[in-house]
């Protein structure tokens, strides 16, 4: 397949797209700055800036993947920091969107970008709380936290797209986990030196995806087309907080004695605190369980086994 992927120097694309190429795929790689993305991906892809998109032709490609938006957990929210995280994912798939109106011969399937935030913070509990399904409702426009109202801006963006009778899947993406990378990055030193804690009470629900999985359950969708809409991307094993601390500590042979009080994560994160680490979602995999997708790594032990191996 033909496929333009946008946001392509995140995370989730480097990774990505090695795995595209090895299919064989043709990949043509759209970011802020070709300059960045040809140190990134060599001449191994095609390179076009967001605003040298117009050079293409929609007609040439099956598939457009779009993970571009500025990291939601980089630095404290504050008013123009989370207007920069809304308008990174709002303003890609506009882009796209105007973009793709103007094919003429197909319409390529758009492979968007979104998380589980949009279904909106749980009660934390003892227990965990019922997961959040594909089919759960959510009510668009009543966001009750940030995280959702990103999730929602960033999927309504697509509307348009929807209503010309583009093919549109929504990839929710659960934390992603990778030695190295993303949130085990953030927690490697501060674990690695007996400092890993329990945050809270540490029973807030953490869904989560091995990298592995997640490529290969994208893989796995382009395989099929015929899938559209919303698909949660994540293990079927949501954990708590303090068991997935407790599970890191394990693996990196490390002690977990310390806890973070509520009212210090507040203060020290602010909103950020409360609903990326103090709060959380149960989320189940509902139609990638139905489809017949095999996780290589949905146990957390035998996933960050892997990933210390790596």
């Amino acid at each position: 397949m033909r496929i333009v992927i946008c946001g392509a120097t995140g995370f989730v694309g480097r990774n990505l797209i090695p795995a595209l190429l090895k299919d064989q795929h043709q990949i043509l790689v759209v970011g802020r700055d070709t300059n960045k993305t040809k140190i990134v991906f060599k001449q191994s892809v095609a390179h076009l800036s967001w605003d040298e998109l117009e050079k293409a032709s929609p007609d040439e490609f099956d598939v457009i993947i779009n993970l571009a938006g500025e990291n939601i957990a980089e630095n404290r929210w504050t008013a123009n920091s989370k207007k920069r995280i809304k308008e990174s994912r709002v303003n890609s798939i506009e882009k796209i969107t105007t973009w793709c109106l103007k094919s003429k011969t197909k319409k390529p399937h758009i492979y968007n970008a979104s998380a589980i935030g949009i279904y909106g913070l749980q009660a934390v509990q003892e227990k965990l709380p019922e997961p959040f399904k594909e089919s759960s409702h959510i009510s668009f426009g009543k966001s009750s936290d940030f995280l959702s109202e990103v999730g929602q801006m960033w999927e309504g963006a697509a509307n348009t797209l929807i209503a010309a009778n583009f093919p549109v899947t929504f990839m929710r993406f659960a934390v992603v986990l990778k030695r190295h990378e993303g949130i085990l990055k953030k927690l490697e030193i501060p674990f690695a030196f007996g400092l890993g804690s329990i945050l809270g009470s540490g029973n807030q629900a953490f869904s989560w995806i091995d990298i592995d999985d997640l490529i290969k359950a994208i893989l796995f969708l382009l395989n099929h087309p015929e899938i559209t809409g919303a698909v949660n991307i994540c293990s079927p094993h949501c954990v708590s907080q303090k068991f997935f601390a407790e599970t890191l500590a394990n693996i990196m042979h490390r002690p977990l004695i310390l806890k973070m009080p509520t009212l210090m994560i507040k203060i020290l994160f602010g909103q950020m605190g409360e609903e990326l680490l103090l709060g959380g979602q149960h989320v189940y995999p509902e139609r990638l369980e139905q489809l017949g997708f095999e996780f290589l790594y949905s146990d957390l032990h035998k996933a960050l086994a892997h990933e210390w191996k790596r």
